[in-house]
């Protein structure tokens, strides 16, 4: 790809996510995981994926539910 084209191509506003990859966070209410199990409020998380550019994310838990849930930013906070 030339540098015209990759140019072209580059977002003028990136988009930062707020956790990075394998950032540990929190829940900050009640939520599910994908399997529908409840995770409480407080629980501790690992972030294995971002999407949009930071607008969810996919958050391993290993207790006190083991699973997997996908969650908008406004639902986590930073540990």
């Amino acid at each position: 790809m030339s540098y015209e084209t990759m140019h072209q191509f580059q977002d003028p506003h990136p988009n930062h996510p707020l956790f990075a990859e394998l950032s540990v966070v929190e829940t900050l209410r009640p939520v599910e995981t994908d399997d529908g199990r409840p995770v409480p409020a407080g629980s501790r998380g690992t972030i294995v994926a971002v999407y949009g550019g930071g607008k969810a994310y996919e958050v391993e838990f290993a207790r006190p539910v083991v699973g997997n849930c996908t969650l908008r930013a406004d639902a986590l906070q930073a540990v």
